[in-house]
């Protein structure tokens, strides 16, 4: 049935034959050398269906079962060169043909030459990528007394908690607040350049890690929702203590958009200097517009397996699967970066809006933008706390730092249901974003990013 199945293009339907073979050889599958070739089409069907993961998984029991058999390296190989691991593909490879049966093996030595040769035209420039340097003696990043103040959680808990008194929460966002300027005075006392700068300081990552950003940006937008309701009771007689209520609100967005402002704004100074996260943020964002990403597609539009989805999920692989270019794309700074563009672009979108001559072209160029920004702000969030249980770090009671994983969040993309979940949260994000955006000239506060050349780009 598995082969039948495959043979007709349903590698689902295969992939899923071949667990119930695997399940119905009982517990010791995993150490029967004759099950082997089970192993390798369930990789194949894998391949198939985008699993990169499951593919080389199989493909690496495979290889433990029958280390004597060339297909069982070939697999291996297939799996890591579309990982984006080419050393690893190259060294299976060469093991495939060590064994006596692929020695003269065609088609594996023109994976071979295909690879040495590496002849695959790439349409992107990744540049190469290291984790932020260690910290140095009297700078934000060493231990001890000249490390900033640590952040507490119960602020956060506080300003997320609608039954407490509005002036409890002013004065949660007012401690975070407090926090901010602390760490902020001390970054900004250095001169931007390749030193340890804001977001590498060990305490700010650590708060920042508890979900400062999202308590934040989910009270304004909670706190919003009541001040329009309040103003609207107000005006209309049903509640006489509305307007109280909208001011007591409009204190609390307010307490809560200057520090999400001030932590947008000059915590990226030095932005500037670090051209290599410059370039591999854009980088990212390219890929993640590419014809075969499934963001392109509406949410209820089931992923396409062909040519163009490989070809995105390749890229990423080979982007992703360089630590230092994880390190450097889920860190703090990237994600605020990806905020800020994205904020930017909104209030260019409600500027163009409100403008009756546009230059053709400009809206949709401003719209593409958007959905650039809050992609890659989602996608890397989502690698950030992949090792956590779910996305929502606000709830997250793990004090250890998070271990940034791309794998997991890939192979969820490349399943309908996965695809339809990072849709709406990149749907959700614009929207809160957009709220943001709106709120910040209402509050007195000006948007920099918009003007702004530093914050620009």
């Amino acid at each position: 049935r598995a082969t039948a199945s495959s043979a007709a293009g349903d590698f689902l339907k295969a992939a899923g034959a071949y667990t119930k073979a695997l399940k119905a050889a009982g517990s010791d599958a995993s150490s029967r050398p004759e099950l082997a070739p089970i192993y390798s089409n369930r990789s194949a069907s894998f391949l198939k269906l985008n699993k990169v993961s499951q593919a080389l998984a199989d493909a690496e029991a495979c290889v433990a079962l029958r280390p004597d058999w060339e297909k069982a390296h070939f697999r291996k190989g297939v799996a890591l060169e579309e990982k984006g691991d080419d050393a690893g593909a190259v060294a299976a490879f060469e093991a495939a043909a060590a064994t006596v049966t692929g020695a003269g093996n065609p088609e594996i030595a023109k994976k071979l030459r295909a690879l040495k040769k590496k002849s695959k035209p790439v349409p992107f420039h990744f540049p190469k990528a290291k984790p932020p340097p260690p910290a140095k003696a009297g700078t934000a990043g060493a231990t001890g007394a000249e490390r900033g103040p640590k952040g507490d959680k119960a602020w956060l808990d506080a300003i997320r908690a609608p039954s407490l008194p509005i002036a409890k929460r002013v004065a949660a966002a007012n401690a975070v607040g407090g926090w901010l300027a602390a760490h902020l005075e001390r970054a900004l006392k250095r001169t931007p350049g390749d030193s340890e700068w804001f977001f590498e300081d060990p305490e700010v990552r650590a708060f920042l890690d508890q979900g400062v950003f999202e308590a934040l940006l989910d009270s304004v937008t909670h706190t919003v929702a009541t001040i329009v309701t309040a103003e609207a009771n107000a005006k209309s007689g049903a509640d006489p203590n509305a307007t109280d209520f909208a001011r007591a609100g409009a204190d609390l967005a307010g307490a809560l958009a200057g520090v999400l402002h001030n932590l947008l704004h000059p915590s990226l100074r030095a932005w500037g200097t670090r051209k290599q996260h410059q370039a591999l943020l854009g980088a990212f964002q390219q890929v993640l517009r590419m014809r075969g990403s499934p963001l392109n597609d509406a949410k209820g539009t089931a992923v396409r397996v062909d040519d163009e989805t490989k070809q995105f999920t390749a890229l990423c692989a080979k982007m992703l699967n360089n630590q230092g270019a994880l390190s450097v794309l889920t860190g703090h700074d990237c994600l605020a970066r990806a905020r800020l563009q994205l904020l930017r672009a909104l209030t260019q979108r409600e500027r163009a809006s409100t403008t009756k001559k546009n230059k053709e072209g400009e809206k949709e160029d401003i719209a593409n933008r958007v959905e650039e920004s809050a992609r890659a702000l989602v996608m890397l969030r989502r690698c950030r706390f992949a090792t956590r249980v779910g996305t929502d770090v606000s709830t997250d009671d793990d004090d250890a730092p998070p271990k940034p994983a791309w794998e997991p969040i890939l192979d969820a993309l490349l399943t309908d249901a996965g695809a339809d979940e990072v849709r709406d949260e990149v749907r959700v994000t614009i929207e809160q974003h957009a709220l943001l955006a709106g709120a910040f000239p209402k509050l007195g506060l000006r948007d920099r990013s918009a003007s702004d050349p530093a914050c620009g780009g």
